[in-house]
């Protein structure tokens, strides 16, 4: 399965990050996993929508710490 990462912006836009096939193992790790590294900046996973029309799973991040982007922690 693909799985397409977004980043949610300070003014509420989407920018596509990824898209990437995961095998299962990965996708099970979502369960544990809040935060994801993706060339060394760090994003929360703040939810997930199986997308049946596109066959993807699509996962909404947001950036954390002192880096521009989403929610500052």
């Amino acid at each position: 399965m693909n799985i397409v990462l977004f980043e949610k912006l300070p003014d509420g836009l989407l920018r596509k990050i990824s898209e990437r096939p995961w095998d299962e193992k990965i996708i099970t790790a979502l369960n544990v996993a809040n935060y994801v590294l993706i060339d060394t900046k760090e994003y929360e996973m703040i939810e997930g929508r199986l997308n049946l029309d596109e066959n993807v799973f699509e996962l909404l991040l947001v950036t954390v710490g002192g880096q521009e982007g989403g929610n500052k922690l």
